[in-house]
């Protein structure tokens, strides 16, 4: 049987090609534009970076009842609370509901680690974070995030809808494939390939779905600065993360 290692270094090199690809996508993008696509190329490498590691086995400590991969928490502590906070991001929603989102969903991820790792009452703490932490995700894109899209431009509405849907699906099936393998019912081939196709799909599908949209966001500040001109002032300036409360 193949080693889990093995399908590891073969995600690792998927990921680093992948992030080369995006890398030259990005620089293709007008400038303006760049700013939102150079971060999912970081994330993507990263990916590469902590599978890597994960595959060679640098960075694995013990903690409690089992062990942590050091490679592993690199890569999820990274794309996950970014890719979600960027969903919220195109919502236009303010900047604190995607500063609770990136925070909820960084304790999603602590839980499976506790879930993991931890016996008894602290274990089932941490699956208690994962199961109520994505319902409270999907009451809050379907609910004020989903609010604040419908203020803004259809187009970027329609981006923030399908960033939406492809985030939330992908964490659910994720979230499916943790709670089996909590329970012991993968062995350790099957996991590591369900895993790292998951993770692939998540990273790299949700970098290339971006890259293809991303122009929602300039034609949004564009048509903001050709209305700043039509009145005699100047458009506001767009930051990410800001918008409407």
């Amino acid at each position: 049987m193949i080693e889990p290692s093995t399908v590891r270094f073969v995600s690792a090199s998927v990921y680093a090609i992948s992030a080369l690809v995006l890398l030259g996508l990005a620089r293709r993008k007008p400038a303006a534009l760049r700013r939102y696509c150079y971060p999912f190329v970081a994330v993507v490498a990263i990916a590469g970076v902590g599978v890597g590691l994960w595959g060679a086995g640098v960075g694995t400590f013990a903690v409690a009842s089992g062990t942590l991969e050091g490679g592993q928490l690199l890569t999820d502590y990274v794309a996950y609370p970014f890719l979600f906070g960027f969903a919220a991001f195109v919502s236009g929603a303010g900047q604190r509901y995607v500063v609770g989102v990136t925070a909820l969903t960084v304790t999603m991820r602590l839980g499976y680690d506790f879930a993991e790792v931890f016996e008894g009452p602290l274990a089932l703490a941490g699956t208690a974070a994962i199961l109520v932490g994505y319902l409270v995700l999907l009451g809050v894109f379907f609910g004020p995030l989903s609010t604040a899209a419908a203020r803004q431009p259809p187009a970027r509405e329609l981006f923030f809808k399908k960033t939406r849907n492809l985030s939330l699906f992908a964490f659910g099936v994720l979230i499916a494939w943790a709670m089996v393998s909590i329970a012991g019912l993968l062995d350790t081939f099957t996991a590591a390939v369900t895993l790292e196709y998951l993770d692939l799909l998540l990273r790299v599908g949700f970098a290339g779905f971006v890259f293809a949209n991303v122009e929602t966001l300039a034609a949004e500040t564009e048509s903001r600065g050709d209305a700043g001109t039509d009145t005699g002032e100047s458009a506001p300036h767009t930051v990410p993360g800001a918008g409407v409360d």
